[in-house]
């Protein structure tokens, strides 16, 4: 007489383990999102020395805005893969912003100057322009 194996039912503690550690990303992930899409400015500001970086969504209008008492010189913006020039303008006043939206997902880099013909003394940030996922 042949005996049948005994199926126990050890495996689905890990299963179900996995299935609560993937819901728990999954919700934490969703809930980054729309904490990136909303913080949806950028303030630029010669003096900060640290290089930062900005995360914003594809297709988010995202608003620039020159916080600072000077004018700056130089605004560019550049996709980092390829090193194409998305943008660049020579003067943009105090106080003065624009809105802005990134069609494509990638890394940017935007540089600017306080002085209109230094060369060598600008602030930079990184834009990491974030897509929508798809399962």
């Amino acid at each position: 007489m042949l005996s049948k194996p005994v199926i126990q039912n050890k495996g689905r503690k890990p299963q179900s383990i996995w299935l609560v550690v993937f819901i728990a990303v999954w919700i934490v992930a969703a809930f980054s999102n729309n904490a990136e899409s909303t913080s949806n400015i950028i303030s630029l500001n010669p003096t900060d020395v640290d290089f930062k970086t900005v995360r914003v969504g594809t297709s988010v209008d995202v608003k620039i805005s020159n916080d600072s008492q000077v004018t700056i010189h130089n605004f560019t913006i550049v996709k980092f893969s390829t090193g194409k020039k998305m943008l660049s303008i020579d003067g943009l006043k105090p106080s003065a912003s624009f809105n802005l939206a990134f069609d494509r997902a990638g890394t940017y880099v935007a540089c600017y100057s306080k002085e209109k013909d230094v060369v060598g003394q600008s602030t930079c940030l990184q834009i990491e322009v974030t897509g929508l996922r798809s399962a």
